[in-house]
């Protein structure tokens, strides 16, 4: 089993999710709603890795004992690869400065499972929380 990189959902204190519109200069998921996150570098682990990224994307420090384990999934791109998905809770969005991807997508549950701009991916992640 190997893993590849990491996703990071992120909930307000009122129970919304946030989560990234991608742009359309990406080859994965363009145009479509997913987790925050990106691959693994060099050495580091997957909480660091988490830290990097939300730091990068939105210019969020968040503390690792912060990052909630949710799980390994399995990539749709490619067999035999995973991906490590975190939640963090109490998000204060008004935070947040977006620096990659074109919006922040705030949803319930519901609208994100409904959603059709929301990757299949990230519909089994939501419902395992």
């Amino acid at each position: 089993m190997k893993v590849i990189g990491i996703g990071v959902i992120l909930q307000t204190e009122a129970g919304t999710y946030l989560l990234q519109e991608r742009d359309h200069n990406t080859s994965l998921n363009p145009g479509r709603i997913a987790p925050f996150g990106g691959g693994i570098e060099g050495s580091e682990n997957v909480l660091e890795c988490a830290r990097r990224e939300l730091f990068e994307e939105l210019a969020l420090d968040l503390e690792l004992k912060k990052l909630e384990d949710i799980g390994l999934f399995a990539s749709r791109h490619e067999p035999g690869i995973y991906i490590q998905m975190f939640l963090a809770r109490n998000i204060d969005k008004s935070i947040l400065r977006l620096q990659e991807g074109k919006s922040i997508a705030e949803l319930n549950l519901k609208e994100a499972l409904e959603n059709a701009l929301v990757t299949d991916f990230t519909k089994e992640v939501l419902r395992t929380l």
